[in-house]
């Protein structure tokens, strides 16, 4: 069992019943192990003081683009433009999270 530590003022901020409901749902995708869970601590507010989740959600569409970019490649290219095609795709990615 590991304790999860997260800033303690957004968890004061969300209910108990939410609370629950994110830890299940980050069981659910494997984010959490089945006996883990959230715990609030100040000292956690530190350690995210500088976190941008909008930037981290950028990013995380850019990577969805880009997995989505190489299944079309894997799919409907072969040899040497499939090769092309993940190079194409990787340049994307990147200029993508450029601008995040």
């Amino acid at each position: 069992m590991v304790a999860i530590s997260v800033p303690k003022e957004r968890w004061d901020a969300v209910s108990e019943a939410e609370r629950r409901r994110i830890e299940e749902g980050l069981r659910g995708v494997g984010a959490l192990g089945k006996d883990d869970s959230l715990s609030p601590e100040a000292a956690a507010s530190l350690a995210v003081a500088s976190w941008d989740p909008i930037k981290d959600l950028c990013n995380a569409a850019c990577d969805v683009a880009a997995g989505a970019a190489l299944a079309w490649c894997t799919a409907n290219t072969g040899g040497a433009a499939t090769a092309l095609c993940i190079a194409a795709t990787e340049a994307a990615r990147q200029e993508c999270k450029r601008h995040c």
